[in-house]
C-alpha cells in the first residue's frame, strides 16, 4: 500500500515539474535539399527541420535504381534531423521517406524527393500514414481505457468518500470489472501505439520493437500512470476504510496524471496552463462519471438510505461542473483558436457533438437535483424509479461522450495544423551550383509583405557559414528593378530578411549573393513564382 502511494506521489511530482519545452503536433517546415530539388552533386546529408523536437522512428531511401536503403545514419537535435546519404547514389530521382513521433505521441510521416542530374521515375511512393485497421482498434482500446479510469477509479472514489456507509457488493464487483478493463486497455494501447508509430500492421503486435516504440512515445508514461491508478483503486476497494480514502484519492490523482502526460491538449502551449487544466478536467470527469453506476444501484436497492449520499454527491458535482466548464473552455480556446475551425475541421466537429451531449448530460443532472432527488423522501409513489432511469440515461450519454473523445486521437486540433498550413502557404525555391546551394523560402507565398528565410549549404548539403548573405529580387517584365536586402544571421535557422514587400504576383527573378570569406563570393540565381 505504501509503495503504491509513493508511486502516485512520484508521478505527481513528475508532471508538476513539466517538460522543458512546449510540444505540439509536429510538422515539417523545411527540407534541405528541398522537396523537388534538382542537383548536380549528391548531398552528403539531408536535413529535415520540424517546428518542434521529434524522435526519428523509421527512415528509408529508395534510389533511382529502385534499391531501398534502410540502415542510414541519422541524428536529431532541437527539431532538426540529419540523415546521412549513401556515397554511391545513381543519377535520377531519390525518395527519402521518414516517420517521426511528436511530443503529443502522434506519428508523422512523409517523403522528400530530390534528383541528381534530372528527374526520373522511381520505384516507391510517399510513406504511408499507417496500416489499415490499426486506428479503429486503437480508438476502441482508448475508449476502454477511459471507462477503466473514469468509471472504475471514479466509482472507487465515490464508494470511499461519498457513500462509505452504503457498501453494495454488486457495485464493487462491477467497479472491479471496469478496473480490470482499464488495466488491460492501458497495456494493450501501449503496443497499439507502437504499431501506429511504426506504421506497421496489427500482425506485428507481438514484436518487442513495437512495444519499445510505444513506450518511447509520450503515451508510455501515460499508460504507466493509468495502470498505477487502477491498481491503487483496486487495492482501496479491498482495504480498510482508512486505506480506501487514501488509495481512492491517490488513484483519482492518477487519472488526471494519465491524461495530462500525453495527448493533444496536454502537449499544447502554454503547458503551465494546459497540463494542470487537463489534470483537473480528468479528475472532474472521473468524479462525475464514476458515481453513476454506484448511484443507480444504491437508489434501486435502498432509495431512502441513499438520499444523504446523493445529496453529498450533488453538492460536490456543482464544484466538478464548474471545474469542467472552466478547464474545458480554456482547452477549447487553445485547441480550436477561431470559431470558424469548429465547422471547418474534424476536431471542431467532434467538439460540437461532444458539447451537445454534455448539454444533455447537464440537463439530466439538473432534473435529478431539482425534482427527482427530493422525491426519494416522499412516502408515496415509486421511490427512485425515475431517478434510476435518469441516471441510466446519464450513463448512456457519458459513454457516448467518451467514445467521441476517443476520436480526438485520430483528429489533430486546428492549432496543430497551423504549422503545416503555413508551410503549404509559403513559396520556396532551391538554388544551386556544383559547389554551393541555397534554399530561399518566403513565409507568405502571395503578393504582400513577407519574410524571407535563406539556408546556405555546400553542394553536398553540408553546413556553410558565410560572412554575409544578400537577397535580390527583380521583376523586369513590369519594370521593377532589383530589390536588394541584407539578410540577418539567425544561427541554426539560417539567414532572414524582414520587411520584404512583393506587391505583384507572377514570376520574380531571384538572386542570392553569398560572401563566403574575404576572398570568395558566390551568386546563385533562379525564378520564384508568387501567388496572387
Amino acid at each position: 500500500m505504501k509503495h503504491a502511494l509513493l508511486l502516485m506521489l512520484w508521478l505527481t511530482l513528475a508532471i508538476l515539474g513539466g517538460r522543458e519545452s512546449a510540444l505540439a503536433h509536429a510538422a515539417l517546415v523545411e527540407a534541405h535539399p528541398a522537396d523537388g530539388a534538382v542537383m548536380e552533386q549528391a548531398p552528403a546529408m539531408v536535413r529535415l527541420r520540424f517546428n518542434e523536437p521529434v524522435s526519428l522512428l523509421v527512415v528509408t531511401l529508395t534510389d533511382a535504381r529502385g534499391r531501398t536503403h534502410r540502415d542510414l545514419a541519422a541524428s536529431a537535435s532541437n527539431g532538426e534531423i540529419g540523415i546521412a546519404m549513401p556515397p554511391d547514389l545513381p543519377r535520377g530521382s531519390q525518395i527519402l521517406s521518414y516517420r517521426v513521433i511528436s511530443g503529443d505521441g502522434h506519428p508523422i510521416s512523409g517523403s522528400v524527393v530530390f534528383s541528381l542530374g534530372a528527374p526520373t521515375g522511381s520505384g516507391a511512393g510517399p510513406a504511408a500514414e499507417g496500416a489499415p485497421g490499426v486506428q479503429p482498434v486503437l480508438w476502441l482500446a482508448r475508449v476502454a481505457l477511459y471507462l477503466g479510469l473514469f468509471v472504475g477509479v471514479g466509482g472507487a472514489f465515490f464508494m470511499a468518500w461519498v457513500a462509505p456507509d452504503l457498501p453494495i457488493a454488486k457495485a464493487e464487483r462491477c467497479l472491479v470489472g471496469f478496473l480490470a478493463i482499464g488495466a488491460i486497455a492501458a497495456v494493450l494501447s501501449l503496443g497499439l501505439q507502437g504499431v501506429d508509430a511504426l506504421g506497421e500492421p496489427l500482425t506485428v503486435l507481438a514484436r518487442l520493437a513495437v512495444w519499445t516504440a510505444g513506450w518511447r512515445t509520450s503515451f508510455g508514461p501515460a499508460a504507466a500512470a493509468g495502470v498505477a491508478a487502477v491498481l491503487v483503486a483496486w487495492l482501496g476497494l479491498r482495504g480498510s476504510p482508512g486505506s480506501r480514502w487514501a488509495c481512492s484519492l491517490a488513484a483519482l490523482a492518477g487519472v488526471g496524471l494519465s491524461l495530462a502526460l500525453s495527448g493533444h491538449a496536454s502537449a499544447a502551449a502554454p503547458q503551465w496552463a494546459t497540463r494542470p487544466a487537463v489534470f483537473l478536467h480528468g479528475v472532474g470527469v472521473a468524479y462525475w462519471v464514476g458515481a453513476l453506476i454506484p448511484l443507480s444501484l444504491m437508489v434501486r436497492q435502498a432509495p431512502v438510505r441513499a438520499l444523504p449520499a446523493i445529496r453529498r454527491f450533488s453538492n460536490g458535482a456543482l464544484v466538478a461542473v464548474a471545474v469542467l466548464t472552466l478547464t474545458g473552455l480554456l482547452l477549447a480556446l487553445i485547441q480550436v483558436e477561431t470559431p470558424a475551425n469548429l465547422i471547418a475541421t474534424a476536431y471542431g466537429q467532434v467538439l460540437i457533438a461532444k458539447l451537445v451531449l454534455v448539454a444533455g448530460l447537464l440537463g439530466l443532472a439538473a432534473v435529478n437535483r431539482i425534482w427527482l432527488t427530493p422525491s426519494l423522501a416522499a412516502t408515496d409513489g415509486p421511490r427512485g424509479k425515475w431517478l434510476v432511469r435518469s441516471v441510466a440515461a446519464e450513463i448512456v450519454l457519458a459513454t457516448a461522450i467518451l467514445a467521441l473523445v476517443g476520436l480526438w486521437r485520430l483528429t489533430p486540433p486546428p492549432r496543430a495544423l497551423a504549422p503545416a498550413t503555413e508551410a503549404v502557404a509559403s513559396a520556396s525555391v532551391h538554388l544551386h551550383t556544383p559547389t554551393l546551394m541555397a534554399q530561399v523560402t518566403l513565409l507568405s507565398g502571395r503578393a504582400s509583405a513577407t519574410r524571407a528565410r535563406i539556408v546556405v549549404a555546400s553542394g553536398r548539403a553540408e553546413p556553410v557559414r558565410p560572412k554575409e548573405v544578400t537577397l535580390i529580387l527583380a521583376k523586369p517584365d513590369v519594370g521593377i528593378e532589383p530589390i536588394a536586402r541584407q539578410a540577418q544571421n539567425m544561427g541554426r535557422d539560417g539567414w532572414q530578411v524582414d520587411g520584404l514587400v512583393l506587391p505583384m504576383a507572377g514570376p520574380w527573378q531571384i538572386r542570392v549573393e553569398i560572401l563566403i570569406n574575404d576572398f570568395e563570393k558566390a551568386s546563385l540565381a533562379g525564378t520564384l513564382t508568387i501567388r496572387p
